[in-house]
C-alpha cells in the first residue's frame, strides 16, 4: 500500500520547513515492513513539529517495501532513502540511518509502529527546557494488528535499567549522545537498544516523560515475536555484564536484580560457573534482597505462576 492521496495536501503543507526549530532526524529501518510501512511513514508525516527530516533504510527488502519507500521520497522533500544491497539486520540499519542523519536531536522507530502526532515535539521541547540530559523517553501504548488499543504500555524509572529495558520504544536524544556513545552494536541484535540505552546512562542524565506519545504494535510477525528467545536472553545478558559494574546511580537492590537476571540467563544456557559468579555479585551487592527476590521467584514457580526474572 503506497501513500495515501487523501493526505497528500497535508503532507505538502508538512514541507515548510521551520528553520527556527532544531533540526530532528528520525531513522526508521525496515526490513519486509510493507504491511505498517506507510503507517509509520504517515505518523511522521502528521507531527505537528515540523522541522524533522526522516531517513528510510531498507534492509535489502524483496517485498513491496522500495515501492512504498519510493513513493513517499518523491512526495515529501524531508524523507530520504538508503538501501543495503544484502541484509545486516537491526543494529547495522540502525548505524547507516544515523551515519545520514543531519539533526541535532535524533530518534528512531519502527516499520510497525505509529509515532502520536505530538511526540517529536514533546520530546524536543524537554531536551530544549532540560539542557543537561542526554535522553528523555515517554510511555506508549500497546495496539494490535488492526491499530486498536490493547492497553498502556509505561516506561519505568530509568533507574530500572539496571535490570531491563526501562525506556521502550519512544525516545529523543541529543547528537552529543551519538558522538559520544557511538553506534549501535552489530553483535547484539535483539538486544542493540537496551546496550545503548545503558551506554548512554554511564555518560548522560536520562529523563523520563510521562505523556503517552507512541502506539507499539504487538502482533505475530513483529521482531519481538519472532526473535529466538535464547538468542535475545544471551544478548541481554551480554549487555548487562558489560555495563552493570559501571552503573553508580540505581540502588544496589535494582544492580543485584540485574545479577539476578545474568544468573538465570546463565542458568538457561547451562553455563553453572557464570550463573554462580553472578549471584555470587548480586549477594555481594544486595544480600537480604537478593535472596528475598529469589525465593519470591521459587515460590512463584512452586506454586505454578509462570516465572518471570527481569
Amino acid at each position: 500500500m503506497g501513500p495515501n492521496p487523501l493526505n497528500e495536501q497535508t503532507a505538502e503543507r508538512g514541507t515548510t520547513l521551520t528553520t527556527a526549530q532544531p533540526l530532528v532526524s528520525i531513522v526508521l529501518p525496515t526490513y519486509n515492513g510493507a504491511k505498517y510501512l506507510s503507517e509509520a511513514i504517515e505518523s511522521c508525516i502528521h507531527q505537528s513539529y515540523k522541522n524533522w527530516e526522516l531517513i528510510v533504510v531498507d534492509d535489502c527488502s524483496i517485498d513491496t517495501t522500495p515501492q512504498i519507500i519510493t513513493g513517499y521520497v518523491a512526495r515529501d522533500a524531508r524523507i530520504r532513502s538508503i538501501r543495503h544491497d544484502i541484509n545486516k539486520k537491526l543494529p547495522a540499519a540502525l548505524n547507516t540511518g544515523h551515519a545520514a542523519a543531519k539533526g541535532d536531536y535524533l530518534m528512531w522507530t519502527s516499520d510497525d509502529n505509529r509515532l502520536l502526532p505530538s511526540a517529536v515535539e514533546e520530546l524536543t521541547k524537554f531536551l530544549e527546557a532540560h539542557p543537561r540530559v542526554g535522553l528523555v523517553y515517554a510511555d506508549s501504548v500497546l495496539i494490535d494488528e488492526a491499530g486498536h488499543y490493547v492497553r498502556d504500555y509505561p516506561a519505568q524509572p530509568a533507574t530500572a535499567l539496571a535490570y531491563m529495558n526501562a525506556v521502550g520504544p519512544c525516545f529523543l536524544y541529543r547528537r552529543s549522545v551519538y558522538e559520544t556513545v557511538g553506534g549501535y552494536d552489530t553483535e547484539l541484535f535483539l538486544a542493540e537498544d537496551y546496550d545503548y540505552w545503558l551506554r548512554t546512562y554511564r555518560r548522560f542524565e536520562v529523563a523520563q516523560l510521562h505523556k503517552i506519545l507512541y502506539e507499539y504494535r504487538w502482533h505475530g510477525e513483529s521482531l519481538t515475536n519472532t526473535a529466538a528467545g535464547t538468542a535475545l536472553w544471551a544478548s541481554m545478558e551480554r549487555t548487562l555484564r558489560s555495563n552493570l559494574p559501571h552503573l553508580s546511580r540505581p540502588s544496589r537492590a535494582e544492580r543485584a536484580r540485574g545479577w539476578i537476571v545474568c544468573a538465570a540467563t546463565a542458568a538457561r544456557r547451562r553455563a553453572p560457573l557464570q550463573a554462580t559468579a553472578a549471584l555470587g555479585s548480586a549477594l555481594r551487592l544486595a544480600p537480604l534482597f537478593s535472596l528475598r527476590y529469589i525465593g519470591g521467584k521459587l515460590v512463584e514457580k512452586g506454586l505454578g505462576a509462570q516465572p518471570q526474572i527481569d
